[in-house]
């Protein structure tokens, strides 16, 4: 019997009501007007050093399994430009880069009843989200009140490790107090959710909103993994408290 459900973040209960690189580009903008407000004069090359040590660290992560965060991308982008000592302006930063994108995650309908509807049956309800700040996930958590029913809410960020690595599901078990089997994951990437929850031992179930991200693919090399099945599939969070009774 199923006692705890963890739910991924992105795509699954919450989504983006604008194109990411816009997002990402007015974020970007936002962050240099910052740093020349606070005494750090980047030039033209800024944004593209920026860019590419994000993209580096996106990478890293893939293949590590374990987070590389916005933060350090930062750092690693104005210090290759002589940019060595910024006295805790890193964080700083990073929060205004992120305060533009916040007001576009938006709640899947559906999602915060089911939330209610699981914590009113006496589950535990926790988030786990590959995110590289977990103050963005943090933040966002709350202002759309997903916070108010999931404990914890963990980002690979505050984690270290993250989706498909066993051992950020294996960590909110301990906190729960719950053996792997008697919890399950809801996500939307077979790559991270399905296959890191059944490597802990744990039930999957995907959530197709019919949107096919990239990440929402099968790769080639886990194709033929048992562990990439999932135990269920629905197409609306609403689904959820149902299905859950049947695992």
């Amino acid at each position: 019997m199923i006692h705890g459900i963890i739910f991924d973040l992105g795509s699954t209960l919450m989504y983006l009501d604008d194109e990411w690189k816009d997002i990402d580009a007015r974020s970007t903008l936002a962050l240099v007007e910052f740093l020349h407000a606070n005494g750090v004069p980047v030039g033209d090359n800024f944004v593209e050093a920026f860019r590419a040590a994000r993209s580096h660290g996106w990478e890293l992560a893939e293949e590590t399994n374990v987070e590389h965060t916005l933060g350090q991308a930062l750092t690693q982008a104005l210090s290759g430009l002589g940019y060595s000592s910024l006295d805790g302006l890193i964080p700083r930063a990073v929060e205004q880069y992120f305060a533009l994108a916040e007001i576009h995650w938006t709640c899947y309908p559906g999602a915060l009843d089911t939330l209610h509807a699981l914590k009113e049956r006496g589950l535990r309800v926790g988030v786990i989200s590959n995110a590289d700040d977990d103050g963005l996930v943090q933040r966002t958590s709350v202002r759309l009140g997903f916070s108010r029913f999931a404990d914890p809410v963990i980002s690979s960020a505050g984690f270290s490790y993250r989706k498909p690595d066993p051992r950020i599901f294996q960590h909110v078990a301990r906190i729960w107090s719950l053996p792997p089997e008697e919890i399950a994951m809801v996500g939307d990437a077979p790559r991270y959710d399905i296959i890191g929850a059944h490597r802990a031992g744990m039930k999957a179930i995907l959530i197709d909103h019919g949107e096919n991200a990239w990440w929402q693919s099968v790769p080639a090399e886990l194709a033929n993994e048992p562990g990439i099945q999932s135990d269920a599939v629905v197409h609306s969070l609403l689904e959820i408290p149902t299905v859950i009774g049947r695992l």
